[in-house]
């Protein structure tokens, strides 16, 4: 019986925190490398779609109307009169 308790505390008190530490470290080194691996990728991508100065993209162009009249004769919204209430 002494021995079964004997065996148990070594257990607990030097085998089980040795085990969690190299557990938990080995956790949070593979973490540190995912987050290393994840900054390196967007450095890269942030390097590869820097623009010069005054550069502009264009991502939308709307296609034209085959009807250019409507658009032309377009002068604006309709003007309404209003009164500034005190």
């Amino acid at each position: 019986m002494i021995i079964k308790f004997l065996g148990i505390v070594f257990l607990v008190f030097f085998l089980f925190p040795r085990l969690i530490k190299w557990l938990v470290k080995g956790f949070v080194v593979s973490q540190m490398n995912k987050s290393q691996q994840q900054f390196y990728e967007q450095q890269r991508n942030a390097q590869s779609s820097q623009k010069r100065e005054g550069q502009i993209d264009v991502d939308y162009v709307p296609p034209r109307n085959k009807n250019p009249k409507s658009t032309d004769d377009f002068r604006g919204g309709e003007y309404i009169d209003y009164e500034e209430v005190k």
